[in-house]
């Protein structure tokens, strides 16, 4: 018995399958029949781009599942769309000498399902696609490419009309131009806490929702007095929006990215918040996520937090201006929390905190999972959550559970020598002995140091050897 499901959101279908041992099957086939958001109708099988070890073929090459089929049990839909409507048929495809044929006696059906951003009540989840570190990309570049050929790519990602950009940014950089245009069409006040601040295009929002863009702006990754990274959207801004900066430097990152949207000055309604920075790699070259709330009590408490970052300020040694005083820290050692018939029961915890109260919390929940973890992190440290699902795989941890799925992919940085750029090493985090990899293994041929592109804070060494051109992209959302 052939049996499968399927899990999408708003971009993607991801399907899996299983069937008990069949002597003679190559594979399985996929038929899939859509119906666009604008009523377009297509259905046939699926096409597979990998073919078996004896085959002959082309780079790129492509065939009918009916005649590769996919050697997996998993299989992820790309080429749907929100509000697109899909049904996926799944067949074993068996040998017969020398043919393979469809066993159309034998099938799996998978939906029909709507593709939606869409959880419970009014809250949505948007995903980009910034994968840079595949063929998809390489077909964009000449054969035989060279640093010139990224920074063109990489300048490309910067203007509005560029298609690579838009297909790079996907739901959620649509979603979140959708957003200001929207605030810039109904005049709604936008309060905004920006770490990163550089893309052109979301500047130029900014600049036409003017006095009613609140908007605390961070000095970037620069830690060095005086640095700051985030200078030429400042400038641009300083005349048109209501700017407050926050220059922490050595003092740590302010590490914001919301949004709080009010239809008056003081009556918000709407946040959008998540892992993205307001950068063009932010949008384009990492894999992010932003998620839209819409409850009054929590965007109120966004805004209490909004100002209370705009105020920050206490008195350091010989009377410098320094952050994180007496009352940001005490509002950010309590979570809040509420209950609404749109999103249902929310808390919210605000860091830094003065005695790790919101690890505390977050660790309180990893080891009360009863069924699954699933994660992604990016630089956890030695010393943070990582190890506290760590200690749910080991036997000898008093929190282990051996009947716990759990499965996570990690994303941490390898100094090398100066000018050589950062490697990647990536975990694969789950039952079982964990598996890791260096990203060594999918350079381009001929380029050095291109694992360098998961950096989320040296956006400033884009130009810094071929490996910082594209900039750096790996898995950015926590």
């Amino acid at each position: 018995m052939l049996k499968a499901s399927i899990y999408f959101n708003s971009d993607d279908c991801f399907l899996a399958w299983d069937m008990p041992f069949r002597h003679n099957c190559a594979g399985f086939a996929i038929y899939k029949e859509q119906v666009r958001a604008n009523g377009e109708k297509y259905e046939g099988f699926i096409h597979n781009r990998t073919g078996f070890a004896s085959d002959q073929h082309a780079p790129r090459s492509h065939k009918s599942s009916a005649e590769w089929p996919f050697q997996r049990y998993t299989w992820t839909d790309h080429l749907v769309d929100d509000g697109d409507t899909v049904t996926y048929t799944i067949y074993p495809v068996m040998k017969n000498g020398t043919k393979l044929e469809v066993d159309q006696t034998t099938k799996a059906k998978a939906g029909p399902v709507t593709l939606s951003s869409g959880g419970d009540g009014k809250t949505d989840a948007y995903f980009n696609r910034g994968i840079l570190l595949s063929q998809f990309i390489t077909s964009k570049l000449p054969k035989d490419w060279t640093k010139s050929d990224l920074l063109a790519l990489k300048k490309s990602l910067e203007k509005d009309d560029d298609e690579l950009r838009h297909f790079l940014m996907g739901p959620l950089g649509a979603k979140l131009l959708n957003l200001l245009d929207t605030a810039i069409q109904k005049g709604w006040h936008v309060y905004g806490a920006l770490y990163e601040l550089d893309d052109d295009i979301l500047i130029s929002k900014l600049k036409k929702i003017g006095k009613k863009a609140h908007l605390v702006l961070a000095n970037g990754s620069t830690k060095k007095k005086g640095e700051d990274g985030n200078k030429k959207a400042a400038n641009a801004l300083k005349t048109s929006v209501d700017l407050h900066r926050r220059m922490l430097w050595s003092e740590g990152l302010a590490h914001n990215k919301f949004l709080v949207f009010a239809r008056t000055k003081e009556e918000p309604f709407l946040v959008w918040t998540g892992s993205t920075n307001w950068a063009t790699t932010g949008l384009c070259t990492q894999l992010n996520n932003g998620i839209l709330l819409e409850d009054k009590k929590l965007a109120s408490t966004y805004l209490d937090h909004w100002k209370l970052l705009r105020d920050d300020e206490r008195i350091g040694r010989s009377n410098s201006k320094m952050h994180f005083g007496d009352a940001l820290m005490e509002s950010n050692n309590e979570p809040k929390s509420g209950n609404a018939k749109a999103i249902g029961n929310w808390t919210v915890w605000f860091t830094r905190t003065t005695e790790s109260q919101d690890m505390e919390a977050v660790t309180t929940l990893i080891n009360n999972a009863k069924e699954a973890i699933l994660f992604l992190m990016f630089e956890p440290g030695n010393n943070g959550l990582l190890q506290v699902v760590q200690s749910r795989l080991s036997p000898a941890s008093a929190t282990y559970d051996k009947n716990l799925y759990i499965h996570g992919v990690v994303n941490t940085l390898k100094k090398n020598a100066p000018g050589k750029g950062e490697d990647v090493a990536v975990e694969l985090v789950g039952r079982g002995t964990n598996k890791s990899f260096n990203l060594k293994v999918v350079e381009p041929t001929g380029v050095n140091g291109l694992p360098g592109w998961a950096d989320e804070v040296m956006r400033r060494d884009f130009i810094m050897g071929q490996g910082g051109v594209i900039g750096h992209a790996i898995i950015h959302s926590k």
